[in-house]
């Protein structure tokens, strides 16, 4: 289990008008049935790491999801995989990046 720190001051220093777009993808349980498992976040900022994305998207964006993303205890709840491959959670995002939330697998 990955414990996610808040990360403040989401909005680093910016190129004036600078803007990245990010496709995010919903796997179970996290995508609401009925509801596109795909949407485009577009970000005002110039750098983001996935743990930045998660906070900001459990805050921001919760209503768009079937399961917590992070839990109350601050757990997060799932893994990432950027444009296809699996990446740390601090790893910096890139503008036109596919990101996919998968939930954590376990078993035996």
């Amino acid at each position: 289990m990955q414990v996610c720190q808040p990360v403040e001051g989401i909005s680093p220093t910016v190129a004036k008008h600078k803007i990245m777009n990010l496709t995010i993808k919903l796997y179970p349980p996290y995508c609401k049935k009925g509801e596109p498992d795909q949407f485009t976040l577009e970000l005002k900022q110039h750098t983001i790491t996935l743990e930045q994305l998660s906070f900001h998207l459990s805050r921001k964006w919760k209503n768009r999801f079937d399961y917590p993303l992070i839990d109350e205890r601050q757990v997060l709840t799932a893994e990432f995989m950027v444009n296809g491959k699996h990446e740390a959670l601090d790893f910096t995002l890139s503008d036109k990046d596919e990101v996919s939330v998968i939930p954590y697998l376990c078993g035996g």
